[in-house]
């Protein structure tokens, strides 16, 4: 019978991401959780929910494959005269059609390997929609950030203008550095607006997810990313991925599917007999049975047709096969490449190299307002800043993706005790 869907698979996948998520709430807004969109992908997507009905599809056709071929009844009454004489017969007939040996056990097995594959490739498809659903929200959350840095330095400017023009009017600054400020500030604003603009997009790509059906909600995310997991080796991934990736289990159940309908082609070839039975009954008190068997003769169609076009499509499937477990090579080692590249980048996060640009910030802030530090060094202060803390933000939700992927290639349940977190 069809392997039926793990219903564990989300769950584990869930539980894997979350070993680097660290659980922080933001205010009195509704949010979502990471494994909460994960629930409500699992009950609300479309792509995921058409993919059920095509493997349960299948999964009908193959119980419809395992029946065995209706009898059928006929009766007949045969009334014949000449002048006042009569005479007449009726039949009681049952005919059955039978199957040879062999031919139900390959259309069997024709259709259990494609209700298999299909059951297969919902369980592919649920992984991948699950890798976007973790992306999105990665990219909301860092979305938010973004605008939070700018909010922060935008807030800068505000008071410097606010400030500013209090003292044009004493003549403390000149209108230069009053319109300097202004042009920063307005700069900023910009930015922001476009920040705000962005994570409205990012929440609403995060929505189209897990609640289409409410077209443009916006979801917010209450979690932040700050998990990092330890190294992962190629070759174990590489193991994983063999054992685990869905769409190689698809691959062979549809070689394997192929492969029984060219038996299913050729066993047909010969034609199935029609048992018949039956009562027969004469108006001149007469009763008897009779037997007979019908067998088609194979004089025009002998199926050659059909086996060779199961053979032409048992070869495309193994190439197909084989095509996969090529890809599936490949996919694992380029998001491990991607991977370990931005692992190696973001432990530059963890040196403390960006507390150095807060630090800057503060202390241009302070020398500033004090008259210690001139414009130009608070500006440069301020955009030093918000480029280390942007850039920091981006190279998280990179490496987060670059890890959720990589999770995604290794088939998403390689063991949580590989990862630790830090917070």
């Amino acid at each position: 019978m069809p392997r039926l869907l793990k219903h564990t698979s989300t769950s584990l996948f869930a539980a894997v991401l979350a070993v680097v998520l660290c659980l922080t709430a933001y205010g009195q807004e509704q949010r979502t959780t990471l494994g909460e969109a994960f629930g409500l992908f699992a009950e609300h997507n479309l792509q995921l929910e058409e993919a059920r009905a095509r493997a349960a599809e299948l999964s009908a056709l193959a119980r419809q494959a395992a029946a065995y071929p209706n009898p059928s009844v006929l009766v007949t009454h045969e009334p014949v005269w000449r002048g006042d004489a009569s005479y007449s017969e009726t039949y009681f007939n049952l005919s059955q059609r039978l199957e040879w040996p062999g031919l139900r056990s390959a259309r069997i097995e024709a259709a259990e390997r494609l209700a298999g594959a299909a059951y297969a490739d919902l369980e592919a498809d649920s992984l991948r929609l699950l890798f976007e659903v973790a992306a999105a929200y990665t990219e909301a959350v860092a979305a938010s950030q973004r605008r939070e840095i700018l909010e922060d330095v935008a807030e800068i400017f505000r008071q410097a203008d606010r400030a500013n023009a209090l003292m044009l009017t004493s003549g403390e600054v000149s209108g230069y550095r009053m319109r300097r400020i202004r042009v920063e500030r307005a700069r900023y604003e910009n930015r922001l607006a476009l920040a705000e603009l962005d994570a409205a997009e990012a929440r609403s790509r995060l929505g189209l997810l897990i609640l289409p059906q409410d077209g443009a909600v916006q979801i917010y995310p209450s979690e932040e990313l700050q998990g990092i997991p330890t190294e992962l080796a190629l070759e174990t991934t590489l193991q994983h991925a063999q054992l685990q990736r869905a769409e190689l289990e698809s691959a062979r159940a549809n070689a394997e599917a192929a492969h029984a309908a060219v038996t299913l082609a050729r066993r047909s070839r010969r034609p199935e007999p029609v048992m018949t039975a039956g009562i027969k009954r004469q108006s001149d008190g007469l009763n008897g049975v009779f037997l007979g068997t019908a067998v088609p003769i194979p004089l025009f169609d002998r199926n050659q047709g059909t086996i060779a076009a199961s053979q032409h499509a048992r070869a495309g499937a193994d190439a197909r096969l084989a095509l996969v477990e090529a890809r599936i090579e490949q996919d694992v080692r380029r998001a491990f490449e991607t991977y370990a590249s931005l692992s190696q980048r973001v432990d530059l996060i963890s040196e403390g190299l960006l507390e150095e640009a807060d630090e800057l910030l503060h202390a241009a802030r302070v020398g500033y307002a004090e008259g210690e530090m001139s414009l130009v060094d608070l500006l440069d202060a301020a955009e030093a800043f918000s480029d280390a803390r942007i850039s920091s933000v981006n190279l998280v939700m990179d490496f987060h993706i670059a890890y959720f992927d990589l999770l995604r290639a290794a088939g998403g349940t390689i063991d949580q005790s590989s990862f630790t977190r830090i917070n």
